[in-house]
């Protein structure tokens, strides 16, 4: 992909192939396989094949978010990063955010939650939403590299994020994890973001497993 000989579209050898292509194992062509599927940037069809997909909005092809999935990391590796990213985000959103970044995070968590109580929002919709709300956080850290890594790191988790609202339909437990940050950088009570914080992150490390 990376010297353009793959294509939106061309379908990639099997796993075998791709494996003694590569001089790897079958084991980490599947764990590759699966940190690409996560990331949109493969579509597998059900006996069909695997095929390169197309590049989102957000493109995979950007240097930087293309240079990261094409490291040799792990799944849990991935999920680490998310998780430091994270955590650190939260937490200078609660030393750095003015009252007027607050509020930009309380209006746009009501229109995921108007969304949600709706029950006529699709999942691409409600996704989208997710996102608007995590990168309003790292607007809010005030720190203009921070947020520009946290954002690289929503456009990884992206195809995670919607699977999530494709399968939960409600949107329920999400909403509820969104308001428990929220309720804790409200009151910059870092105690409470860390376990509101490490609840989100183990539902979407067990999201990202299933991957």
């Amino acid at each position: 992909m990376a010297t353009k000989q793959l294509k939106p579209g061309d379908r990639l050898p099997g796993e075998h192939s791709l494996a003694q292509m590569m001089g790897v194992s079958r084991g980490s062509i599947r764990e590759a396989m699966k940190i690409l599927k996560a990331f949109g940037v493969i579509d597998v069809k059900q006996g069909n094949g695997t095929y390169i997909a197309k590049p989102s909005a957000k493109s995979w092809f950007e240097p930087l978010l293309f240079e990261l999935i094409c490291t040799e990391a792990s799944a849990r590796e991935f999920m680490e990063l998310r998780e430091t990213v994270e955590t650190g985000v939260v937490k200078l959103v609660i030393r750095n955010a003015s009252e007027k970044d607050l509020e930009e995070l309380v209006l746009v968590h009501n229109k995921l939650e108007e969304a949600v109580r709706s029950k006529a929002t699709d999942p691409a919709e409600l996704a989208a939403l997710d996102i608007e709300f995590h990168l309003a956080l790292g607007k809010a850290t005030k720190n203009a590299l921070l947020e520009r890594i946290y954002r690289f790191i929503l456009d990884f988790f992206t195809p995670t994020i919607e699977k999530t609202y494709e399968r939960e339909k409600t949107g329920q437990n999400a909403l509820r994890l969104h308001r428990n940050i929220l309720a804790s950088v409200l009151e910059r009570n870092w105690e409470k973001a860390l376990a509101a914080l490490r609840e989100s992150i183990e539902e979407w490390k067990r999201l990202f497993v299933e991957e």
